[in-house]
């Protein structure tokens, strides 16, 4: 279309393409029905809610346990209360502590790095390139003799690029935690994220793939691993039914903590994970049927990601030329009831507004982290030190997809898209 042609924005005054605002990216959320009140009333009737004991106790948290593992290809898995408490459990069951330094990267949900502060270890950020993901060409320079774990993010459901990571990995005997809580069912050339490094995360919290309200998982195939993460969630004991006749007698306490999943969590997770594959199957046919459609848009370039087949399909992702541009074509593609944000104005997303880790802050009177007299490295984190990622966060816009989107709400994404670029590229 000739410039001086196009329809008039409704930025400008003109009609919206739509009105009817797109549903929110709650995929697993918008469809708890029937099954879920049942599953949540047997609990209720067993009046066995705790996963060890109870008058007539369900199990419902072990089953998921199993279910999870099955569906994701992993041998062992450990329910717990979040996403959070998953990473916890990860970093603890690896011995991750203070004088340790975990690499994270610049642009993850604040509980990454949240988890590794927790633990009294170091996050050391680098960069993340056009995936949206850790850089791999940027890790090692980051590598000191303090670093203990890569912790990659598979970030808005697309997978890091795990091959030339988990080669990094390899060479400095470094251990691998995989954040999959924004990525849950997707794959990194045939293998599901979360079970490629040595322990991985995920979430369950109602944003998520699939939800449970909160609720986490650790998966691994690591026996020893697995062990440690049980010992860790449930305050360092072996009460576990499942582990029972793997401890010789006399083996000793550890310190831990209470994660431990309630049977109303495990009963809801249960249900849900048998909807993952069909949320997945409807998320990517939309955003393929999406991205056919934006096809030709000069200065308009979608997010490349390390293994498309792979991609859950939760998220839209696309670059502008500058900021300026990203920032006006967000307001413009807004008003035509298409809502997309910037990824930079995400908050507690983007590394330079991590004010509490710039600063230090802690509830604690001392920056253990930081302060550990174990800790020799010199990790800092400033704003704008990290002028990649800056680049990258301020261009790319993001719009949330759900698995009942229906095919005039494609039509009218790719159609509001393609009127605003006509108007402002």
């Amino acid at each position: 279309m000739p410039k001086g042609t196009e329809e008039r924005l409704a930025v400008h005054g003109g009609t919206p393409v739509r009105t009817e605002p797109l549903l929110p990216g709650y995929p697993g959320g918008l469809l708890i029905g029937d099954a879920e009140k049942a599953a949540v009333l047997e609990v209720l009737d067993s009046q066995s809610l705790f996963r060890h004991y109870g008058p007539r106790p369900l199990h419902k948290v072990t089953q998921f346990e199993q279910a999870f593992a099955k569906a994701v290809g992993a041998q062992h898995a450990v329910g717990v209360t979040s996403g959070t408490a998953a990473l916890l459990t990860s970093l603890a069951a690896l011995g991750v502590g203070p004088g340790d330094e975990v690499i994270v990267p610049t642009y993850t949900w604040i509980a990454t790095i949240n988890a590794v502060v927790h633990l009294g270890a170091v996050p050391v950020f680098v960069d993340i390139d056009e995936t949206l993901t850790l850089d791999p060409t940027k890790i090692e320079a980051a590598v000191t003799p303090y670093t203990k774990v890569i912790l990659p993010v598979h970030m808005r459901g697309a997978g890091a690029d795990m091959d030339p990571i988990l080669d990094i990995a390899k060479r400095h005997r470094l251990r691998i935690v995989e954040d999959a809580a924004q990525a849950l069912g997707g794959r990194y050339r045939g293998q599901r994220l979360g079970t490629i490094g040595d322990i991985g995360a995920f979430s369950m919290q109602y944003h998520k793939v699939i939800t449970t309200g909160e609720g986490g998982i650790v998966v691994t195939d690591s026996p020893q691993l697995w062990t440690r993460a049980v010992r860790y969630h449930d305050q360092g004991s072996i009460r576990m039914e499942e582990l029972d006749e793997t401890f010789p007698g006399g083996t000793e306490l550890m310190i831990g903590i209470n994660f431990r999943m309630n049977e109303i969590t495990g009963a809801l997770g249960l249900v849900q994970l048998t909807r993952m594959e069909w949320i997945l199957e409807q998320m990517r046919g939309h955003k393929a049927a999406m991205i056919d459609g934006l096809r030709g848009i000069d200065g308009l370039t979608i997010r490349r990601l390390p293994d498309p087949d792979g991609d859950t399909g939760a998220t839209l992702m696309f670059y502008l030329p500058t900021a300026e541009s990203a920032r006006e074509f967000s307001t413009a593609l807004t008003a035509e009831g298409v809502h997309v944000g910037v990824a930079w104005d995400s908050g507690q997303h983007v590394y330079y507004h991590f004010d509490q880790i710039i600063e230090r802050r802690m509830f604690a009177e001392h920056p253990c982290s930081w302060q550990c007299p174990r800790y020799k490295g010199r990790a800092r984190l400033e704003k704008g030190m990290f002028p990649q990622s800056d680049d990258l966060l301020k261009r790319v816009l993001l719009l949330e997809l759900n698995p009942l989107f229906t095919e005039r709400d494609e039509s009218d994404i790719v159609r509001a898209t393609r009127k605003v670029a006509h108007a402002l590229l």
